[in-house]
Protein backbone atom coordinates (compact mmCIF):
# COMPACT_ATOMS: atom_id res chain seq x y z
CA UNK A 1 0.00 0.00 0.00
CA UNK A 2 1.34 3.42 -0.96
CA UNK A 3 2.30 5.55 2.01
CA UNK A 4 0.34 8.80 2.35
CA UNK A 5 2.25 11.94 1.41
CA UNK A 6 4.61 13.00 4.18
CA UNK A 7 6.84 15.99 4.77
CA UNK A 8 10.51 15.46 5.66
CA UNK A 9 12.88 18.06 7.12
CA UNK A 10 16.66 17.66 7.15
CA UNK A 11 19.37 19.56 8.98
CA UNK A 12 22.54 19.92 6.88
CA UNK A 13 25.75 19.76 8.91
CA UNK A 14 26.16 16.42 10.64
CA UNK A 15 22.90 15.15 9.13
CA UNK A 16 23.12 15.31 5.34
CA UNK A 17 26.83 16.06 5.12
CA UNK A 18 29.82 15.13 7.23
CA UNK A 19 31.49 17.54 9.63
CA UNK A 20 35.01 16.19 9.15
CA UNK A 21 36.09 19.12 6.98
CA UNK A 22 35.41 17.19 3.77
CA UNK A 23 31.66 17.97 3.91
CA UNK A 24 30.78 14.75 2.10
CA UNK A 25 27.17 14.23 0.98
CA UNK A 26 26.83 10.43 0.77
CA UNK A 27 25.39 9.01 -2.43
CA UNK A 28 23.07 6.85 -0.35
CA UNK A 29 21.47 9.97 1.14
CA UNK A 30 21.09 11.64 -2.26
CA UNK A 31 19.49 8.50 -3.62
CA UNK A 32 17.06 8.26 -0.72
CA UNK A 33 16.00 11.91 -0.99
CA UNK A 34 15.32 11.59 -4.71
CA UNK A 35 13.33 8.41 -4.27
CA UNK A 36 11.22 9.98 -1.52
CA UNK A 37 10.31 12.87 -3.83
CA UNK A 38 9.53 10.46 -6.65
CA UNK A 39 7.09 8.77 -4.29
CA UNK A 40 5.31 12.07 -3.73
CA UNK A 41 6.76 13.10 -0.38
CA UNK A 42 7.79 16.70 0.24
CA UNK A 43 11.47 17.05 1.13
CA UNK A 44 12.89 20.18 2.76
CA UNK A 45 16.18 21.45 4.09
CA UNK A 46 15.74 22.84 7.62
CA UNK A 47 18.96 24.56 8.62
CA UNK A 48 20.53 27.24 10.74
CA UNK A 49 22.34 28.37 7.60
CA UNK A 50 20.88 31.25 5.63
CA UNK A 51 20.06 30.67 1.98
CA UNK A 52 23.27 32.31 0.76
CA UNK A 53 25.28 29.67 2.61
CA UNK A 54 23.52 26.56 1.33
CA UNK A 55 26.12 25.11 -1.04
CA UNK A 56 25.29 24.44 -4.67
CA UNK A 57 26.30 20.77 -4.30
CA UNK A 58 23.52 20.44 -1.70
CA UNK A 59 20.86 22.31 -3.68
CA UNK A 60 21.49 20.36 -6.86
CA UNK A 61 20.23 17.15 -5.24
CA UNK A 62 16.73 18.63 -5.44
CA UNK A 63 14.43 19.79 -2.67
CA UNK A 64 10.87 21.06 -2.53
CA UNK A 65 12.06 23.99 -0.45
CA UNK A 66 14.18 25.38 2.31
CA UNK A 67 13.67 26.53 5.88
CA UNK A 68 16.75 28.68 6.49
CA UNK A 69 18.18 30.80 9.29
CA UNK A 70 16.35 28.76 11.95
CA UNK A 71 12.93 29.54 10.51
CA UNK A 72 13.53 33.18 9.57
CA UNK A 73 13.40 32.50 5.81
CA UNK A 74 11.18 29.96 4.04
CA UNK A 75 11.10 29.02 0.37
CA UNK A 76 8.72 26.43 -1.04
CA UNK A 77 8.36 25.38 -4.67
CA UNK A 78 10.52 28.31 -5.73
CA UNK A 79 8.48 30.96 -3.91
CA UNK A 80 9.64 32.96 -0.88
CA UNK A 81 6.93 32.37 1.72
CA UNK A 82 8.49 34.19 4.67
CA UNK A 83 11.44 36.47 5.36
CA UNK A 84 11.79 38.02 8.79
CA UNK A 85 13.88 41.20 8.60
CA UNK A 86 15.74 42.85 11.50
CA UNK A 87 15.97 46.66 11.27
CA UNK A 88 19.43 47.77 10.18
CA UNK A 89 19.82 50.06 13.18
CA UNK A 90 19.28 47.09 15.50
CA UNK A 91 21.73 45.01 13.47
CA UNK A 92 24.45 47.61 13.97
CA UNK A 93 23.69 47.94 17.70
CA UNK A 94 24.17 44.20 18.06
CA UNK A 95 27.37 44.21 16.00
CA UNK A 96 28.88 46.87 18.25
CA UNK A 97 27.82 44.90 21.33
CA UNK A 98 29.61 41.88 19.86
CA UNK A 99 32.72 44.01 19.50
CA UNK A 100 32.42 45.33 23.07
CA UNK A 101 31.99 41.81 24.49
CA UNK A 102 34.61 40.26 22.21
CA UNK A 103 32.12 37.93 20.55
CA UNK A 104 33.49 36.86 17.17
CA UNK A 105 30.37 36.90 15.00
CA UNK A 106 29.30 35.70 11.60
CA UNK A 107 26.30 37.85 10.62
CA UNK A 108 24.06 35.86 8.29
CA UNK A 109 21.66 37.36 5.75
CA UNK A 110 19.86 35.48 3.03
CA UNK A 111 21.88 37.37 0.39
CA UNK A 112 25.27 37.78 2.05
CA UNK A 113 27.51 37.02 5.02
CA UNK A 114 29.01 39.66 7.28
CA UNK A 115 31.71 39.90 9.91
CA UNK A 116 33.53 42.62 11.82
CA UNK A 117 37.07 42.97 10.48
CA UNK A 118 37.94 44.93 13.63
CA UNK A 119 37.36 41.76 15.65
CA UNK A 120 38.70 38.94 13.54
CA UNK A 121 39.73 36.81 16.51
CA UNK A 122 41.99 33.80 16.65
CA UNK A 123 39.48 31.13 17.65
CA UNK A 124 40.10 28.09 15.43
CA UNK A 125 36.40 27.27 14.96
CA UNK A 126 35.60 30.85 14.02
CA UNK A 127 38.50 31.10 11.59
CA UNK A 128 37.56 27.81 9.96
CA UNK A 129 33.95 28.82 9.29
CA UNK A 130 34.97 32.30 8.14
CA UNK A 131 37.45 30.77 5.70
CA UNK A 132 34.78 28.34 4.51
CA UNK A 133 32.27 31.09 3.75
CA UNK A 134 34.92 33.11 1.92
CA UNK A 135 35.90 30.05 -0.13
CA UNK A 136 32.30 29.64 -1.30
CA UNK A 137 32.59 32.85 -3.29
CA UNK A 138 29.58 34.42 -1.58
CA UNK A 139 29.12 38.14 -1.12
CA UNK A 140 31.00 39.08 2.10
CA UNK A 141 30.69 42.32 4.08
CA UNK A 142 33.50 43.03 6.55
CA UNK A 143 32.47 46.51 7.73
CA UNK A 144 29.46 46.91 10.01
CA UNK A 145 29.03 50.49 8.74
CA UNK A 146 28.65 49.25 5.18
CA UNK A 147 25.33 50.52 3.71
CA UNK A 148 24.31 46.92 2.97
CA UNK A 149 25.12 45.57 6.43
CA UNK A 150 22.20 43.68 8.00
CA UNK A 151 21.44 40.13 9.02
CA UNK A 152 18.62 37.66 9.68
CA UNK A 153 20.40 35.82 12.51
CA UNK A 154 24.00 35.26 13.55
CA UNK A 155 26.45 32.96 15.22
CA UNK A 156 29.34 33.94 17.47
CA UNK A 157 32.39 32.33 18.99
CA UNK A 158 33.97 33.36 22.26
CA UNK A 159 37.18 32.62 24.09
CA UNK A 160 37.12 30.33 27.10
CA UNK A 161 36.49 32.33 30.25
CA UNK A 162 35.22 35.43 28.43
CA UNK A 163 34.12 37.66 31.34
CA UNK A 164 31.51 39.41 29.21
CA UNK A 165 29.73 36.30 27.98
CA UNK A 166 26.79 36.49 30.40
CA UNK A 167 26.50 40.24 29.86
CA UNK A 168 26.16 39.58 26.13
CA UNK A 169 23.57 36.82 26.61
CA UNK A 170 21.55 39.03 28.95
CA UNK A 171 21.70 41.89 26.44
CA UNK A 172 20.44 39.67 23.62
CA UNK A 173 17.70 37.99 25.66
CA UNK A 174 15.20 40.82 25.19
CA UNK A 175 14.52 39.97 21.55
CA UNK A 176 16.75 37.00 20.68
CA UNK A 177 17.31 33.41 21.77
CA UNK A 178 20.91 32.28 22.31
CA UNK A 179 21.38 28.58 21.53
CA UNK A 180 24.49 27.07 23.11
CA UNK A 181 26.19 24.92 20.49
CA UNK A 182 29.06 22.48 20.87
CA UNK A 183 32.21 24.26 21.99
CA UNK A 184 32.41 28.02 22.60
CA UNK A 185 29.74 28.82 20.06
CA UNK A 186 26.34 30.51 20.26
CA UNK A 187 23.65 30.61 17.57
CA UNK A 188 21.49 33.71 18.01
CA UNK A 189 17.97 33.78 16.54
CA UNK A 190 15.10 36.29 16.83
CA UNK A 191 12.42 35.34 19.37
CA UNK A 192 9.52 33.50 17.81
CA UNK A 193 11.57 31.75 15.14
CA UNK A 194 13.08 28.27 15.12
CA UNK A 195 13.31 25.18 13.00
CA UNK A 196 10.02 24.11 14.61
CA UNK A 197 8.16 27.28 13.57
CA UNK A 198 9.36 26.67 10.02
CA UNK A 199 7.88 23.19 10.10
CA UNK A 200 4.59 24.43 11.52
CA UNK A 201 4.33 27.10 8.81
CA UNK A 202 4.71 24.55 6.01
CA UNK A 203 2.61 21.75 7.48
CA UNK A 204 -0.26 24.23 7.83
CA UNK A 205 0.24 25.49 4.27
CA UNK A 206 0.10 21.98 2.83
CA UNK A 207 -2.43 20.64 5.37
CA UNK A 208 -0.29 17.69 6.38
CA UNK A 209 -0.91 16.38 9.92
CA UNK A 210 1.83 16.20 12.51
CA UNK A 211 1.92 12.41 12.45
CA UNK A 212 3.17 12.58 8.85
CA UNK A 213 6.00 15.01 9.59
CA UNK A 214 9.58 13.72 9.98
CA UNK A 215 12.61 15.67 11.20
CA UNK A 216 16.27 14.61 11.04
CA UNK A 217 19.02 16.28 13.09
CA UNK A 218 22.14 15.94 15.22
CA UNK A 219 22.78 19.21 17.07
CA UNK A 220 21.23 21.42 19.72
CA UNK A 221 19.76 23.85 17.22
CA UNK A 222 17.68 20.87 16.02
CA UNK A 223 16.08 20.33 19.41
CA UNK A 224 13.03 22.51 18.79
CA UNK A 225 12.04 20.63 15.66
CA UNK A 226 12.87 17.20 17.09
CA UNK A 227 10.70 17.90 20.14
CA UNK A 228 7.91 19.33 18.01
CA UNK A 229 7.35 16.37 15.68
CA UNK A 230 6.30 12.86 16.61
CA UNK A 231 8.72 11.24 14.18
CA UNK A 232 12.10 12.66 15.15
CA UNK A 233 15.31 11.05 13.96
CA UNK A 234 18.70 11.57 15.61
CA UNK A 235 21.85 10.79 13.67
CA UNK A 236 24.33 8.22 14.94
CA UNK A 237 26.68 10.98 16.09
CA UNK A 238 24.67 13.63 17.94
CA UNK A 239 24.55 15.51 21.22
CA UNK A 240 23.13 13.83 24.31
CA UNK A 241 20.21 16.24 24.29
CA UNK A 242 19.34 15.29 20.71
CA UNK A 243 19.56 11.58 21.47
CA UNK A 244 17.14 12.04 24.38
CA UNK A 245 14.72 14.19 22.34
CA UNK A 246 14.47 11.90 19.30
CA UNK A 247 11.99 9.06 18.91
CA UNK A 248 14.41 7.08 16.73
CA UNK A 249 18.18 6.98 16.31
CA UNK A 250 19.76 6.00 13.01
CA UNK A 251 23.35 5.37 11.93
CA UNK A 252 25.97 8.03 11.20
CA UNK A 253 26.08 10.16 8.06
CA UNK A 254 28.98 8.10 6.70
CA UNK A 255 27.24 4.79 7.44
CA UNK A 256 24.14 5.59 5.35
CA UNK A 257 22.11 6.83 8.30
CA UNK A 258 19.69 8.86 6.19
CA UNK A 259 18.87 6.02 3.81
CA UNK A 260 18.51 3.52 6.67
CA UNK A 261 16.11 5.77 8.59
CA UNK A 262 13.99 6.55 5.55
CA UNK A 263 13.73 2.85 4.75
CA UNK A 264 12.83 2.13 8.39
CA UNK A 265 9.91 4.56 8.20
CA UNK A 266 8.75 3.29 4.81
CA UNK A 267 9.61 6.42 2.81
CA UNK A 268 11.66 4.36 0.38
CA UNK A 269 12.07 0.66 -0.42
Amino acid sequence: MKKERCMLFFDIDGTLITTDGKRTFPESAKRALREARERGHLVYINTGRVMANVDDFIREVGFDGYVCGCGTYIVSEGEVMLHHRIPQERCREIAYKCRECHMMAIFEHTDHTGYDSALAGEDAGYQEILHYFKSMGRHMIDNIEDPEFCFDKFACWYEEGNPKLQEFIDYMSEDFTCIQREGNFLEVVPHGFSKATGIRFLMEKYDIPLERIYAFGDSNNDLDMLRYVQNSIAMGVCTEEVAEAASYRTDTVEQDGIEKAMRHFGMIE
